[in-house]
């Protein structure tokens, strides 16, 4: 009877600090960036996360055209559409429980960036973008929409 106890005891004190999204912090889903401009669809692509813009709060330029990735460094890519155009690639889990290894692309000054991705204790994805390293970058937080 002791050791039932005891097993029932330590099994509560294992799971009492786990939160109630556990199964859910995946960052698979769509997220409402920090501007709250544009959703993103993260999604497995092979081993590896991918990330695609679904939405715009304003979708279409001044002239009422849909966006174009007018700001591209390639001049070539200047007239493909924003909608659906991915944004996050190539980013695998390390042990830590951080996406790491990949590159996220931001159409808002047409530039490549080192991307790091995890979920925090409130259910926030963290985005940290950086050139060189980790330290001399930017993390955004985003909301969960689905």
């Amino acid at each position: 009877m002791a050791v039932c106890r005891l097993a029932c005891l330590l099994f509560l004190m294992l799971f009492a600090g786990t939160p109630a999204n556990a199964q859910n912090m995946t960052p698979v889903g769509v997220w409402q960036d920090s501007s709250e401009r544009v959703l993103v669809n993260i999604y497995f692509c092979g081993n590896f996360l991918c990330g695609d813009l679904v939405w715009f709060r304003w979708p279409n330029d001044d002239q009422g055209l849909p966006l174009v990735d007018s700001k591209n460094t390639d001049s070539a890519l200047r007239t493909r559409p924003l909608l659906g155009l991915r944004v996050i690639y190539g980013l695998h889990l390390a042990d830590d429980g951080v996406w790491v290894g990949g590159q996220a692309y931001d159409p808002d000054d047409g530039l490549k960036y080192h991307a790091k991705l995890w979920i925090d204790e409130d259910g926030f994805l963290r985005v940290r973008l950086y050139e060189l390293f980790p330290l001399f970058g930017e993390t955004q937080i985003w909301t969960r929409v689905r």
